[in-house]
């Protein structure tokens, strides 16, 4: 390799020590992505404060119990897909299970078939 010659070689000892701090950064990096990860199911998990949105909610069929958070992101993703947002319509997509790399010619009939809605 080119860069040998600007590598430090490293004691065991100072390796031991840099592998150490390394992970107890990565453990304490996993506990901040964890607590971050459940503070935002809980956010999506609590029910429609908005009383606009929560009647939204039921106009388009939802049950008043299963209504919260998630759901009006759910809403606002398709209606954001609806007037032909690709980047929306692709997200949409991913949550239902389409790959989007499979059937890339497929797209535009679906941004025409969302618009005519």
């Amino acid at each position: 390799m080119a860069n040998e010659k600007n590598l430090k070689k490293l004691s065991p000892k100072e390796a031991r020590e840099y592998g150490a701090k390394g992970g107890k950064a990565s453990g304490e990096s996993r506990r901040r992505r964890k607590s971050l990860r459940e503070s935002m199911n809980a956010l999506l998990e609590m029910p429609i404060s908005n009383q606009r949105d929560f009647n939204k909610a039921i106009k388009l069929g939802y049950s008043p119990e299963k209504t919260d958070n998630s759901i009006m992101i759910v809403i606002a993703l398709y209606e954001r897909a609806k007037t032909g947002d690709v980047s929306a319509i692709k997200e949409l997509r991913g949550l239902i299970g389409e790959d989007s790399s499979k059937d890339e010619g497929q797209l535009e009939e679906l941004i025409k078939g969302m618009q005519d809605v």
